[in-house]
């Protein structure tokens, strides 16, 4: 069952379900808390888990105007009543949990970065940036954007895998395509500061058939957090729905060496 978690200018739709330690996930760009279905059936009877819409993106509500990933998951920690917590990423959700991690260590016991982009990694003549998709947009409509979107080789490998294929397309069709309409608006991400700096666990998750620049963010953040452990998946950019079993396999090692005790969970 969904829930409502307000912030300010709109809401956030909510997945919780389990008990345990909690450990919240963070959906990729385009997509929803859904992308999260094999994590959330394999953990939920040991955890509670905890996945979200974005804003702008699947339930939650579109933006208003500017707005701040980090802070909105602030305010549903406090929301749900979460201490400390683990952290699931993938793609744009990777990036906000390490920023939120980096601002909020004291907070997040483990953090698991899956896909995850980088600011300033030199993409080259990286093949559809989202501007691209923006002008296909606003020229040709929303199908059209949606389905060159979907032709982004981050999404290649997912012929090889028909069911996670057809989650991503069914997350992909229900996109609001806010931020394609409204480009250079809205969404921000808090500075994380410098990858040395972060002090807390860290598992970096890369697909080894996901797009090169992936993969070198990958090394980096694998080589500059201090005591990050890196592990290679075989699989696309959509790790944990190209490769669920191995993927769980991973986390949940991670999870039974980083996460809390119930009785530290606010009541």
């Amino acid at each position: 069952m969904m829930r409502r978690v307000e912030v300010p200018g709109g809401w956030l739709s909510v997945a919780d379900q389990g008990a345990g330690a909690p450990v919240v996930f963070l959906h990729g760009f385009s997509l929803d808390h859904r992308s999260w279905a094999p994590q959330l059936a394999a953990f939920s009877e040991r955890y509670r888990c905890i996945a979200y819409d974005l804003r702008g993106f699947g339930q939650s509500s579109l933006p208003e105007g500017d707005y701040d990933h980090v802070a909105d998951l602030e305010v549903l920690r406090r929301s749900v009543d979460l201490d400390r917590f683990g952290l699931v990423g993938l793609s744009l959700g990777a990036n906000v949990a390490r920023a939120y991690a980096a601002l909020h260590p004291e907070r997040v016991t483990g953090l698991v970065l899956a896909s995850s982009g980088l600011a300033g990694h030199n993409w080259g003549t990286a093949p559809r940036p989202p501007e691209e998709v923006s002008r296909v947009a606003q020229a040709q409509g929303p199908e059209a954007a949606r389905a060159f979107w979907l032709a982004h080789p981050i999404f290649a490998s997912l012929t090889d895998a028909p069911e996670a294929r057809a989650s991503v397309h069914r997350q992909v069709a229900d996109y609001s395509l806010w931020h394609w309409r409204a480009p250079g608006r809205g969404a921000r991400i808090s500075d994380a500061g410098a990858l040395s700096g972060l002090c807390v666990p860290t598992l970096v998750v890369s697909g080894d058939r996901d797009v090169r620049g992936y993969r070198d963010i990958a090394d980096t953040l694998a080589g500059e957090i201090p005591g990050a452990r890196l592990e290679r998946i075989a699989a696309g950019h959509m790790v944990n729905l190209e490769a669920p079993e191995a993927f769980n396999t991973a986390l949940g090692l991670f999870l039974a060496a980083h996460g809390t005790r119930r009785e530290e969970i606010k009541t």
